[in-house]
């Protein structure tokens, strides 16, 4: 088996920082806290127009 004199530290490809999976994570959290923000907001706007169901 021969050795590989080359330096590794030349290889280029793809970015160390932000990758795909990096970015659909970010999206996802925005995702959520848009979606629980609605949820909030909707839960606000029923108690004070006073359309909330009673519990039974």
């Amino acid at each position: 088996m021969r050795k590989i004199d080359k330096n590794l530290n030349q290889i280029i490809g793809g970015s160390n920082y932000l990758s795909g999976t990096v970015i659909n994570a970010f999206v996802n959290v925005i995702k959520l806290l848009i979606d629980a923000g609605k949820g909030v907001g909707s839960s606000i706007r029923r108690i004070a127009e006073d359309n909330v169901c009673p519990l039974k």
